[in-house]
């Protein structure tokens, strides 16, 4: 556990964090960065998670099913009394060829990486003035991916190469964050992204040539870890940051610089 006592700006004690997409490679993360940090944690996945914490509660279900959100945010907030940061990064890939491309493909990314982001933010905008609650800050994940399209150069048959609809997808997120921000800052609510690089866990599957191919890419020579968000996901999660609102911050070792 954190020393985060004589350190205002990390001191999440007992603050109140939703993690959509719990489950996931930078989600799983970000739920142990947050219990690590002193605060209560809730994640929302439609599959089981192996974290073991008492301050942490996980829901089973699809952020794409707007009457389970609804549920679930209302559950949070009679239990705490608030929600202070969401982070939204439930999210679906698909790798089939954009010729092969399925309508079932195409409604199941819009379905849980844009409408279901959608839905959690319209409905804690709605308790939030309705149980009068005082403070959120919501942090959305985009993708370099919904910035620039991916350089095909470094693909081969066998690698798995981001789709055009899971592209469009995070570009709709960065547009969406900036509508809302300035929507919702005045009630408290302050509405930025984050768009990660390709980000790999310690234990990837993918290949070592692939690896080195990305790395090439990017000017600091490798991919990303969850961990590597850290740094911006506490800047924009923190009480103190209050004059950032609407933005769309890359971490993306350099790569959408050059």
């Amino acid at each position: 556990m954190m020393n985060t006592k004589s350190n205002k700006f990390l001191n999440f004690r007992n603050k109140v964090v939703l993690v959509t997409g719990s489950n996931g490679i930078i989600g799983s993360e970000l739920c142990r960065l947050f219990l690590d940090l002193g605060a209560f944690v809730f994640g929302i996945d439609n599959k089981k998670n192996s974290i073991k914490n008492s301050n942490y509660t996980h829901f089973v279900g699809d952020v794409a099913n707007e009457n389970f959100v609804i549920k679930k945010l209302t559950e949070i907030i009679k239990k705490k009394s608030k929600i202070d940061i969401i982070l939204n990064g439930a999210a679906v890939s698909i790798f089939t060829h954009f010729e092969k491309r399925t309508k079932k493909e195409i409604y199941k990314t819009l379905n849980v990486n844009l409408i279901g982001t959608h839905n959690v933010i319209k409905n804690y905008v709605k308790l939030h003035s309705k149980k009068k609650l005082t403070s959120c800050r919501i942090i959305n994940f985009g993708s370099i991916y919904g910035v620039n399209s991916p350089d095909f150069r470094i693909y081969k048959n066998n690698d798995r190469f981001s789709s055009e609809i899971y592209g469009a997808t995070k570009a709709s997120i960065i547009q969406m964050t900036k509508y809302l921000s300035v929507m919702y800052v005045k009630k408290n609510i302050f509405i930025n992204c984050i768009s990660p690089g390709g980000t790999i866990a310690e234990k990837s599957k993918i290949s070592k040539k692939f690896k080195k191919r990305y790395a090439s890419r990017t000017p600091i020579g490798r991919m990303a870890t969850p961990k590597d968000l850290f740094t911006a996901v506490i800047y924009l999660a923190n009480s103190e940051t209050k004059y950032t609102v609407g933005q769309n911050i890359l971490v993306d070792g350099g790569l959408t610089a050059w």
